[in-house]
Order: structure tokens, then sequence, then C-alpha cells
């Protein structure tokens, strides 16, 4: 599994920890510890990670993540109008798990 596919498995997860806990909750909090700190380790390999959600296929830069086609996320995030997500180099656990 590569950086990418793993960093997004990561988020996924938060992301259903979340809607299942309020803020505080151990479990919520682990899962986006969990998630920020691999987005920590793909921010320094490659500065500014960015995806892109178009229908079922999930792009990390301009490649195609074959691993998550079909991945649940993909078009949750697009039908809910988030077609592309970017992240600076410095972003902050708080403001990665807002």
């Amino acid at each position: 599994m590569t950086d990418p596919v793993r960093f997004l498995t990561s988020l996924g997860q938060a992301l259903s920890t979340m809607s299942l806990y309020s803020d505080g909750h151990p479990a919520r909090e682990r899962a986006v510890d969990s998630s920020y700190e691999l987005l920590q380790d793909l921010a320094r390999e490659e500065p500014n990670p960015n995806f892109s959600f178009i229908d079922q296929e999930v792009l990390y830069r301009k490649q195609v993540l074959r691993d998550l086609h079909g991945w649940d996320w993909g078009p949750r995030l697009s039908n809910a109008a988030i077609q592309r997500v970017e992240f600076d180099t410095v972003v902050s656990r708080d403001e990665y798990a807002g």
C-alpha cells in the first residue's frame, strides 16, 4: 500500500469515527491522531499533497490510485461538492481535525 493510499484510508476511517463520536471521545481522538500522523509523513515526502475525486477514481497529484477504485469516500466527497483536497505543508492538528 502506498503512502497516499494509506493516508486516504486513514482519513476515511477518521471521518467515519468522527461521525459516530463527539468531540473529545478517545476513539475519535485516536483516529484523527493516526490520520494526521500519516498526513505529516506524506507531506515530508512531497510538500502540498493534493487529491482529486472524480466519479469512482481517486487521484494523487495526477496519478490514479488504482488501489482506491471504488473507495466509498470518493463519491461521498464528490457528491458533497468536494472534488479536490489540498494540504499546505504546515497543517496543525487542530486545523486537520476541523
